[in-house]
């Protein structure tokens, strides 16, 4: 079976194309990732990110490249067909700003693809919030990443405009995650954060509840935000 994110990505790349757009901006592009996955697919293809040496591996490959903010983007109002992010809002300090930028810049609209968790189930509540503790470590070395969005806090900032139409789709192909893999970098990131007690205490609750119920990957959810005709 292939990789589960190999599926969801072929699946967004799909619903990118679909609009047989001609030029694609990607927020976060990091190691271009995305861009790759559509490169012949439209005349323009440019990534954004906010790391110098992501711009300079992108500008490396082939692709046009800027270094910059998603929450300030250095574009003219439609100047792309379609704006996409791919696994990045939860990296975003101020989801409102960058989705207002996004808008701007675009002709047609948004797509949308990031982490998604059914918390209805209990192995995924596990896994969720194994993800969310993981997280606040991060956030301790100072990088931006926050818990993931739901659909309602994804399109929050354009629900009350009357010029856009949106629909999304939540897909989870369950597959069980290792809590061996769990342990292993659960001990890791302890370590980073100096064996904290309380942080120790809420991985043991977490490793138990792994035993007790299991866990499984995250799922994603995939958004498309238009601009009405």
């Amino acid at each position: 079976m292939p990789d589960i994110f190999d599926i969801y990505r072929d699946e967004f790349r799909a619903r990118v194309l679909g609009g047989r757009p001609r030029a694609i901006l990607e927020v976060g592009s990091g190691d271009g990732a995305f861009l790759k996955t559509v490169q012949g697919e439209a005349g323009r293809l440019c990534g954004l990110d906010p790391s110098a040496d992501s711009v300079a591996r992108l500008k490396g490959d082939g692709f046009e490249a800027v270094q910059g903010s998603a929450e300030t983007l250095p574009f003219q109002d439609g100047e792309f067909d379609v704006v996409v992010f791919s696994f990045t809002p939860h990296h975003i300090a101020d989801w409102t700003a960058a989705l207002g930028e996004a808008m701007r810049v675009s002709r047609n609209g948004v797509e949308i693809m990031d982490v998604w968790y059914d918390d209805t189930v209990a192995d995924q509540r596990t896994a969720h919030d194994f993800d969310r503790w993981l997280k606040t470590i991060d956030r301790r070395t100072g990088m931006v990443h926050l818990d993931t969005l739901s659909p309602a806090e994804l399109i929050a900032p354009m629900i009350a405009r009357r010029d856009v139409t949106y629909d999304y789709v939540c897909r989870r192909i369950a597959a069980p995650q290792s809590i061996d893999e769990t342990m292993r970098l659960g001990a890791e990131y302890l370590a980073k954060a100096g064996e904290d007690a309380e942080l120790k205490r809420a991985f043991d609750d977490i490793v138990a509840r792994a035993h007790r119920d299991g866990m499984t990957d995250e799922g994603c959810i995939q958004m498309t935000i238009e601009k009405r005709r």
